[in-house]
């Protein structure tokens, strides 16, 4: 908590002396003006690229924990494979390919909190699996707006300079 007390008196005190040094300066020699000038575009261009900085860090940081959360799902989906291959296997006994036996298989498997849980974990990382898909599809439409807006900006400016110059030269002629 010390730090961010002794950091705000530190700003207030930036403050200050940048608010007086805007008065002072038509008092003081032309080089030391320049230098606060220098200080003046130095600050406006630091302060200016913050959200610049923000948002390139939340991006990578989102970027790295979306690969993340399809590795996590994808382990789910695999335990989930797997918990449920395994109740199958232990309820399977001898393999008849009858009505009765399939519903005794599946009798033996819903009492089974295993085999739930198993199918429980598939359903829900299938449902993971569709959103992430549709959260790519989304960000790709989005970006390939972004671009076409840029492109579309891009192509007017151009055929306006070159209106522009067509112009100047039939005025100079």
């Amino acid at each position: 908590m010390k730090y961010v007390e002794w950091t705000f008196f530190a700003l207030q005190g930036f403050i200050v002396f940048w608010s007086l040094s805007f008065i002072l300066r038509f008092f003081l020699p032309e080089h030391i003006r320049d230098a606060l000038e220098r200080m003046d575009l130095f600050l406006l261009e630091a302060i200016s690229s913050i959200p610049v900085l923000l948002s390139n860090t939340w991006f990578f940081a989102a970027t790295i924990l979306y690969f993340l959360g399809n590795f996590a799902v994808l382990l789910l989906l695999v335990f989930g494979l797997f918990m449920l291959g395994f109740s199958i296997q232990q309820n399977l006994g001898d393999v008849e390919f009858t009505w009765a036996w399939w519903f005794q298989l599946s009798s033996r498997l819903v009492e089974e909190k295993t085999a739930w849980s198993g199918a429980t974990m598939i359903v829900g990382t299938t449902a993971a699996i569709g959103h992430m898909w549709k959260l790519n599809l989304d960000k790709k439409q989005y970006f390939e707006k972004i671009e076409k807006e840029r492109q579309e900006k891009y192509e007017e400016r151009r055929k306006r300079e070159s209106e522009r110059a067509k112009k100047r030269a039939h005025d100079l002629m």
